[in-house]
């Protein structure tokens, strides 16, 4: 039942206890190693077990996302391989980790009940800040797989080892996003006037490897999660009034991920080889001959050459066939004609230095520029173009400036441009992409949507496809693989691991007529 990793009692024994790596104390240790744990301890745990889904790594790079996301995406250059629509086994990589993610924070959710209750209010913040980041990785699992174990999933060890007993139901999709929503505004409210005492003050910040112990920065991830999740659901009649009156009352508020010096994100600060926190693997993810990762994509190549988009050359390298002239891997060809360009070097590739040989890259949780997309989509969708045009120009500056940032730890410099974009030259770029002259709303969101899919090229894939799937745009081309009886063209989410099937039968049973290729998320409404 190893596969099984919700219920694993193997999974609970391996990473029952941890602390953090010498950034933030302790040095990370062999958690198998560890007889008891604590609050501080279990939070750190938890959060660092997660890490290969958030730093660039290779794994989820070369393993899940080259086969699905990036694909579905374009945001590389798809290669039009025999099967390219069928995720296959990379859903059960995504799966397992997360319930391995999941194990770790029900034993602190165990080790929190343990504490008489006037410690449990003094550690109230590593469950708020828990719960925030757990969020994040279950609406990223929903938006892939749509009904997921979540509320029975990952007390193996409250059961006593009983296996029977721990088998998780699949929950609802649309009642998870309501729970989600309701329990980040909570939090949002609890982040405004918590105060912590001074011994939990120095736990929490040295445990805490995502944003080091700065509750303003975990109050500004939760609400940037929530306007992410609720713009999510917006066209949803159900969440359609929600999302609107929270959404205000979010911005209102003002506490949100605004500036990219708010970014949200979990950092490599070391390359320490024993802690494995860093992007070392990402450049054989990206790089590995033959297998076509770091190819820039034709639609956003032609964006950029047509409208001098100045992150060009901190994204991608010309050709090496010719030095200055970006070509991006059309997906309307036949492989062999794919390959052929690809062999003569005629398409450029994501930049070495910036981003695919870069082992400082950081793991992007929440950003500025992806959070003033989300407000230019709101104020456009309610009739307010305007201030629509003022956070998506504030978006793509952001979105400039965070990619040109990529590059200053970069150790090769081979790649990396030697001039930084001037102000007129960003100016220049705006002025093409020319916002105020569309005329509708429906016009002004093909543009939005664009950007979105610049912003997350091949950092932030899941967002992408989750993005691209709930609006329809950009408007990608996509050859049909015409060899496939199961999917010829990128699929609406990706179905469950054979082992759901095999060793929680009765529970997948229950879900088994929606696991196809074809079935919608719940979002996912046009």
């Amino acid at each position: 039942m190893k596969k099984l990793l919700y219920i694993s009692l193997a999974s609970i024994a391996v990473f029952f206890g941890s602390c953090s790596q010498d950034e933030f104390g302790d040095a990370y240790r062999d958690p198998s190693t560890v007889k008891t744990t604590t609050v501080p301890k279990q939070f750190a745990g938890f959060m660092k077990i997660n890490y290969e889904d958030v730093i660039p790594a290779y794994w989820n790079y070369f393993t899940v996302l080259r086969t699905t996301s990036l694909s579905y995406t374009q945001g590389h250059g798809i290669y039009n391989d025999i099967g390219r629509y069928v995720p296959g086994a990379a859903v059960e990589n995504r799966w397992d980790r997360y319930y391995k993610f999941m194990a770790q924070y029900r034993e602190l959710e165990k080790v929190m009940a343990s504490l008489p209750p006037a410690e449990q209010a003094d550690n109230r913040i590593f469950t708020i800040a828990s719960t925030i980041y757990l969020f994040d990785h279950t609406s990223k699992m929903i938006d892939n797989f749509g009904d997921i174990p979540f509320s029975e999933a990952g007390k193996i060890s409250l059961t006593g080892g009983n296996y029977v007993l721990a088998l998780a139901k699949y929950d609802n999709q649309t009642e998870l996003y309501t729970m989600m929503l309701d329990q980040l505004k909570v939090f949002s409210t609890e982040l405004n006037t918590i105060t912590l005492s001074s011994a939990v003050d120095l736990d929490f910040k040295k445990q805490d490897l995502i944003n080091k112990g700065d509750l303003v920065m975990w109050r500004n991830y939760c609400n940037s999660l929530r306007l992410k999740l609720l713009n999510r659901v917006s066209a949803v009649p159900a969440f359609a009034a929600r999302a609107n009156t929270e959404i205000a009352a979010i911005i209102a508020e003002g506490k949100i991920v605004d500036e990219n010096s708010e970014n949200i994100a979990f950092r490599v600060y070391n390359q320490n080889s024993d802690t494995g926190l860093n992007s070392s693997g990402f450049m054989d993810a990206l790089e590995t001959a033959g297998f076509n990762n770091n190819f820039a994509p034709k639609a956003m190549i032609d964006h950029m050459n047509t409208n001098l988009d100045p992150r060009k050359p901190w994204l991608f390298e010309s050709a090496s066939f010719e030095s200055g002239v970006y070509v991006g891997l059309d997906p309307a060809l036949a492989s062999s004609d794919q390959t052929e360009l690809i062999n003569d070097g005629k398409i450029a590739i994501y930049n070495r230095s910036v981003i695919s040989r870069n082992k400082w890259l950081p793991g992007t949780l929440i950003n500025a520029a992806e959070v003033n997309l989300i407000l230019a989509e709101y104020y456009s969708r309610n009739g307010n173009g305007t201030t629509a045009q003022t956070h998506f120009e504030k978006a793509i500056r952001q979105s400039i400036e965070y990619y040109v940032r990529l590059g200053d730890k970069a150790d090769v410099l081979t790649w990396k441009p030697t001039t930084e974009p001037t102000t007129a030259e960003i100016d220049d770029y705006i002025a093409a992409i020319n916002f105020a002259g569309v005329a509708t709303p429906a016009e002004q969101l093909e543009l939005i949507a664009f950007q979105k899919y610049i912003h997350y090229n091949i950092m932030q894939p899941d967002e992408s496809w989750a993005e691209q799937r709930r609006l329809k745009l950009p408007v990608l081309t996509f050859r049909e693989d015409e060899t496939s009886t199961v999917r010829k063209t990128p699929p609406t989410r990706w179905t469950y691991p054979n082992s759901e099937s095999v060793y929680n039968a009765n529970n997948y049973n229950a879900v088994k007529a929606s696991d196809n290729l074809s079935t919608k998320i719940f979002w996912d409404t046009k």
